[in-house]
């Protein structure tokens, strides 16, 4: 678990840079790797019973890295207040990164965005028929997901932003595969390149327009974009990757069979960010103690963060002999 806030473990770096006699000022990927390289658990938590989410609870947990909805019930009027996100980055349980959950990718009814006629509404989701594919790259779409910053269309990321959260999460990156060449929907010769575009101007908006510098942005899984063109701009712009069913994968919902033949589809993608001092945050919809067991040692094997839940993501899990430290 962590010792340190986040603002003490910047300020010690800047210090130490100081000291040392670094030239120039310190660059945030730098910081941003300093306060990750204390992360060695983490939660992830979408949905809660009852009135939500309760932060509370996550607050009292012993994880280092949080990833929550922004809401505690997904709505509007559901919205975690500053103070709140404050709570849970510094409460009883100890210092915790805050990440949003952010979906880019599809749309979801219930939102404070939602609109079924807009233009951008794609194919509705046969796993979760109230979540949308979007013609991501629509500039309709963009402007709900950042760039105003108040008002009554004050966009998704600015909500985010002003609630406190350390950074995004952000998911359905691989609807880039959906709409490209070889995908269901193979409308956007150029959906690879326009993904990267899409994530590397959520990335600028948060650090430079809004500026903060350390804001951490993490995609959830479509680590194969990385052999799109501009994969290597996308690959220096975020923090790290989160990733689901690396090893455990398959058509149900839980406890799926180990399949090797997928994780090694994957994981040399995941192994990259590893190699470059980046964070790997895997999950995998385990509930079978032995399968819990034979994840962790794959997982953290390879230097990913382990995290074993079930996919409804709507519980907080402490898995037995890998409780957070």
């Amino acid at each position: 678990m962590m010792t340190f806030s986040t603002k003490r473990i910047l300020t010690l770096f800047s210090t130490v840079c100081l000291l040392a006699g670094c030239g120039g000022s310190v660059e945030s990927a730098a910081d941003d790797e300093a306060v990750l390289s204390l992360v060695n658990d983490w939660v992830y938590q979408l949905q809660g019973g009852g009135d939500g989410i309760d932060s509370e609870a996550i607050g009292e947990t012993a994880f280092d890295l949080v990833v929550m909805d922004y809401s505690r019930d997904g709505s509007e009027e559901g919205e975690f207040s500053r103070d709140e996100i404050e709570s849970i980055k510094n409460s009883t349980g100890g210092t915790k990164i805050v990440l949003s959950y952010m979906s880019i990718g599809e749309a979801e009814e219930g939102r404070f965005y939602f609109d079924p006629t807009a233009s951008f509404i794609a194919a509705s989701n046969p796993d979760f028929p109230d979540n949308f594919k979007v013609r991501f790259w629509e500039p309709e779409w963009q402007a709900i997901i950042f760039g105003t910053a108040d008002g009554p269309d004050k966009s998704y990321l600015d909500r985010i932003i002003d609630a406190g959260f350390d950074g995004v999460y952000l998911d359905i990156i691989d609807a880039f595969e959906f709409f490209g060449p070889d995908g269901e929907m193979p409308e956007r010769p150029t959906a690879g390149a326009d993904m990267i575009d899409f994530v590397l101007a959520i990335a600028d908006y948060a650090r430079n327009i809004r500026g903060i510098e350390n804001f951490l942005v993490f995609p959830q899984n479509g680590a194969a974009i990385l052999e799109e063109e501009g994969g290597s701009d996308y690959f220096a712009a975020v923090d790290g990757i989160g990733t689901e069913d690396t090893f455990y994968f398959g058509d149900a919902d839980n406890d799926n069979d180990l399949d090797l033949g997928h994780a090694a589809e994957v994981t040399p993608f995941l192994d990259q960010f590893i190699e470059a001092g980046k964070t790997v945050l895997a999950i995998d919809y385990v509930q079978d103690p032995a399968k819990i067991a034979d994840f962790y040692d794959r997982a953290q094997e390879r230097g990913y963060i382990p995290y074993a839940s079930i996919r409804d993501l709507d519980l907080i899990v402490i898995n037995e002999d890998f409780e957070p430290d």
